[in-house]
């Protein structure tokens, strides 16, 4: 397998409403130690994708992905082929190796620390509403486990099948019930008792028109209560499962889904600091700061600079 980098496309931007184009126009082109990002870069699912794969290997000589806080949209699982580290999640940091399986929820902050020397892994990035069968309801919480070979050999077949039909299917519904058959072995494989489609995929439905409307019109904010009428609920029974369901209040929810939007701007175009926190309906470009910092451990200058 090929040493894997990646290089940003930069773009430039005439205006300050113009962030959603750049969402639709920003990409990764994957070069040879061009630059090595976090093993799990915040990258959106193209609509209608209910997932996507990446096989990254690295050799010695690599430098090691740097350390970055970070959370996304997607729920994300990530094998470990060869290297150790440390899985950071908002829980006590977790100890990988090769062999172990780590997952990560929707808008759950974590990080990857690699050590030293080869390094390789697969990532999956998936949408959880793709999921429909009980059986394959995901965990709440971030979880890592070590798998014994028998387990590891299935689940790494399984996502590269799925990645294969991701290139190949122009059929969604039928790699979603891959996906499926992906997370019910992973659940089938781990001592960890992962909670039913009740508790998850179809509360999680409920939500859905308001997540869509969130990331669709990001530059806008929603009061609590229009944001507990879309889910067809009232505003002190939305916001208790809104919490349980997400680990975090929606006031917190709509300021990390502008925070992780802003991560992607000033990675992917020269927009200034100030363009972008007014783009994305930040009040002053001192609070935008430090809600970015308060998020990621760093401010939004430095984070263009580590790009």
């Amino acid at each position: 397998m090929p040493l894997c980098g990646r290089h940003r496309v930069s773009l430039t931007v005439k205006n300050n409403n113009a962030w959603a184009d750049i969402v639709s126009k920003s990409a990764i082109i994957y070069k040879n130690l061009v630059m090595l990002l976090p093993i799990s870069e915040a990258v959106p699912l193209l609509p209608g994708i209910v997932a996507r794969v990446e096989h990254v290997a690295q050799d010695a000589a690599t430098a090691v992905p740097r350390r970055f806080s970070h959370f996304h949209g997607p729920a994300e699982l990530v094998l470990v082929k060869a290297g150790t580290g440390a899985f950071i999640s908002e829980n006590e940091p977790v100890s990988f190796s090769p062999g172990s399986l780590v997952f990560v929820p929707p808008m759950a902050v974590h990080d990857f620390a690699f050590d030293e020397g080869e390094r390789a892994w697969t990532l999956v990035q998936f949408d959880p509403y793709a999921l429909d069968s009980e059986s394959a309801s995901i965990p709440p919480a971030p979880m890592a486990t070590l798998l014994d070979p028998k387990q590891f050999d299935r689940i790494e077949m399984l996502m590269d099948w799925l990645g294969q039909s991701l290139a190949t299917e122009p059929d969604q519904r039928a790699v979603a019930l891959q996906l499926e058959t992906l997370i019910l072995a992973i659940r089938q494989a781990t001592a960890r008792t992962w909670p039913t489609a009740q508790d998850t995929g179809s509360a999680l439905s409920r939500f859905r028109p308001l997540l869509d409307q969130l990331n669709r019109e990001q530059s806008k904010s929603l009061r609590l209560a229009d944001a507990a009428s879309l889910c067809g609920m009232s505003a002190p029974y939305f916001s208790r499962r809104f919490k349980s369901l997400f680990g975090t209040g929606f006031s917190a929810y709509q300021t990390r889904m502008k925070v992780l939007q802003a991560a992607r701007i000033l990675a992917t175009s020269n927009m200034s600091v100030s363009q972008v926190c007014y783009a994305l309906g930040f009040c002053s470009p001192a609070y935008f700061t430090y809600c970015f910092r308060s998020a990621f451990g760093v401010t939004p200058t430095k984070h263009r600079t580590q790009k």
